[in-house]
């Protein structure tokens, strides 16, 4: 099969076996009669004009080359300048060969998020384990977090049509650049996903170039995959421990309340009044959440301007006065959920009714803010 995007050989009445003298000859007859002042024909300059480019191009080997290369994988309204494509390089801007393109998904406020990507492997590795951590982080709660994993660990390994174009792209590119060597490394790549027609332009193209002396590096697409599952099972393994943490401290509670009806623990409340109360039940009847600064989860908002206090009660001090949407994380509850113990930006924990908790993010966070790592 001929692959011939701009027309280049059929308006020259050739193909790429036609000997240098033969296709002058040809173009001089195409030439002849399409010349606007012989053919009367309104499209008579336009295929004019590209007949001497086509001609320009077919009568040198190397241009011909990289335009049969190109012509594999672009079509008439996409074809790159021959002199101005660019090679494609890694994520850091270096050339290689050594190179895949990846459509990784990423799950962002509830939609999915498509990213393409061209890297190395060692680029994939880093982009593939940060996706996966965004995807946990943003969408372990989601429907479509299971959907996301299994397409992410599909693109691995998987034949793929875009592989194909970078590596051909690239061959053509670099052999137009005379860096032969890498010219053959990707014209190798693209012979995985060729088709028979394609592999016998490209393996006669490696021909003509000097033979490859080292073993094409390999991809460990096993760890491309466990890369991805890492951080899930590192998930799972910390919830798991979570909830473990809970059910014992519930079954101590339970059993130190069955024990005695009086805390163990004891504490002087001052108010505001003067007045004192003793408290020996603001410590024990706290259910704690154990606080992971990288984890916005358990971030929340004030939905009004509202006093923290000291403890669960209203007739307890004011700690601080805060802002309607203040962003505050949430480190534990008590049994009947009416009120949530929050953390502050300055670290400082106290206590606020559950009617005034909105989840998500309100206001900005300061830089210097204790309640997430940044």
């Amino acid at each position: 099969m001929l692959y011939d995007a701009l027309n280049y050989f059929r308006l020259l009445n050739a193909d790429s076996q036609t000997e240098p003298q033969e296709l002058k000859q040809k173009y001089h007859l195409a030439a002849k009669f399409w010349h606007p002042d012989v053919n009367k024909s309104p499209d008579s300059p336009e295929i004019f004009q590209t007949l001497a480019k086509a001609y320009n191009i077919l009568k040198d080997n190397k241009t011909k080359t990289i335009y049969m290369l190109l012509s594999m994988i672009y079509n008439k309204n996409n074809f790159p300048d021959l002199n101005r494509f660019k090679i494609y390089c890694d994520a850091s801007g270096n050339e290689t060969p050594f190179l895949r393109v990846f459509h990784i998904e990423q799950i962002v406020k509830g939609k999915i998020t498509t990213n393409n990507f061209i890297g190395t492997y060692e680029d994939c590795l880093s982009f593939l384990r940060s996706a996966a951590i965004h995807n946990i982080k943003h969408g372990i709660f989601s429907p479509l977090f299971f959907k996301v994993i299994k397409h992410n660990l599909a693109q691995v390994n998987t034949p793929s049509k875009d592989n194909f174009e970078l590596w051909v792209h690239n061959a053509a590119a670099f052999y137009r650049d005379d860096k032969l060597k890498q010219a053959a490394i990707s014209a190798t790549l693209a012979l995985s996903e060729a088709n028979p027609e394609q592999r016998q332009i490209l393996q006669q193209f490696i021909s003509t170039l000097p033979p490859l002396s080292d073993k094409l590096k390999n991809w460990d697409f096993k760890k491309l995959k466990s890369v991805q599952l890492a951080p899930f099972y590192r998930a799972c393994k910390i919830g798991l421990i979570t909830v473990s943490v809970v059910i014992a401290s519930l079954i101590a509670i339970q059993f130190l309340t069955s024990k005695s009806d009086k805390a163990t623990y004891y504490k002087k409340v001052v108010f505001a009044s003067g007045e004192e109360m003793a408290d020996d039940t603001v410590a024990l009847q706290v259910f704690n959440i154990p606080v992971d600064k990288a984890d916005d989860n358990m971030l929340y908002h004030l939905t009004s301007s509202v006093d923290i206090r000291h403890a669960p009660h209203e007739k307890y001090d004011v700690l601080v006065k805060a802002k309607n949407g203040q962003t505050i994380r949430i480190t534990g509850y008590t049994p009947d959920k009416a009120w949530y113990r929050v953390m502050l930006d300055n670290g400082q924990m106290g206590y606020v009714q559950q009617q005034y908790i909105k989840k998500g993010i309100g206001l900005e966070i300061p830089s210097d803010s204790q309640i997430i790592t940044h």
